[in-house]
């Protein structure tokens, strides 16, 4: 991986393309999970914009695989070349304000790179949640990369509410990937989401609302090659005042919002609606 680190984007973009060539058409990686969550997800769209959709995404997928080695040496400079924001007065204000902020992406754009960057965007003390592996090799491979050449600080998700209470003293960015397929409970957040009825995680507005946490969706949309655009949306500033289930419901809207904008900007190979509400509650 190091190795590739110093690779040119022409070279490793080169290196996609082939990648691309051996998972969608010789290993044909999940195409089938790809292809179903495409056809529920966009019913108005006929047979050949789904597979337009669905190739772009993997070229999208591969060229997720070759930037992320660029993480162990690419200083802020080149991140800030690759990375345009539209509204980042936006988490100035918030700072100026004093409030500790969640950064909710989608698995979209390049969140790895992005991660990297929340040390740069304002001086609140970063922070990133994420859920562990079981692999620990790969484990401790991911941790070296989000954290080489910045200070942000990996919280497992399990004791991410206990880490952020000890930092109640500081003014907190937090980065969370939010959109990940919990374990279908009836205790979950359920809701309509791209046609199918789908289940959420419900830590983001759990903590937000018990710690007074701002919550801004991030939109990083593709541009290009190694290009990215990140606008930032405001869900609230003020959680403790908003009504159980406003914050999920806020988000999955933009999610939505966002797919609907850039289809193939999505991590659709993941299996996202292999739950069903639990019977009680379809009532």
């Amino acid at each position: 991986m190091g190795f590739l680190s110093i690779h040119p984007y022409w070279l490793l973009y080169l290196k996609s393309d082939f990648y691309y060539a051996l998972i969608y058409h010789l290993l044909r990686y999940r195409r089938k999970v790809v292809r179903d969550n495409l056809l529920r997800s966009f019913p108005e769209k006929d047979a050949k914009a789904i597979k337009a959709i669905e190739k772009r995404f993997y070229h999208n997928l591969c060229d997720l695989f070759v930037e992320a080695p660029k993480m162990l040496n690419m200083k802020p400079n080149g991140y800030k070349y690759r990375i345009n924001y539209t509204n980042p007065e936006l988490l100035t204000q918030l700072y100026e304000q004093h409030k500790n902020v969640f950064y909710a992406i989608p698995h979209s754009g390049n969140w790895e790179w992005f991660g990297k960057m929340t040390c740069d965007l304002t001086p609140h003390n970063c922070l990133a949640v994420y859920k562990k592996v079981q692999n620990p090799v790969f484990e401790q491979l991911m941790l070296y990369l989000r954290t080489k050449g910045c200070t942000l600080e990996m919280v497992e998700s399990n004791s991410a509410l206990r880490r952020l209470t000890q930092l109640r003293d500081s003014c907190n960015a937090v980065l969370m990937v939010a959109d990940q397929t919990p374990h279908g409970l009836a205790t979950d957040y359920w809701t309509e989401f791209l046609h199918q009825d789908t289940c959420w995680f419900t830590g983001l507005e759990r903590i937000a609302k018990m710690l007074d946490y701002a919550v801004v969706f991030v939109a990083m949309k593709r541009t290009g090659r190694g290009q990215y655009e990140v606008t930032f949306e405001l869900i609230t500033d003020q959680p403790k005042k908003t009504e159980k289930g406003y914050i999920m419901e806020q988000y999955v809207r933009c999610v939505e919002r966002f797919i609907a904008s850039q289809p193939d900007n999505w991590l659709w190979s993941h299996r996202r609606w292999k739950h069903q509400r639990p019977q009680k509650e379809q009532a």
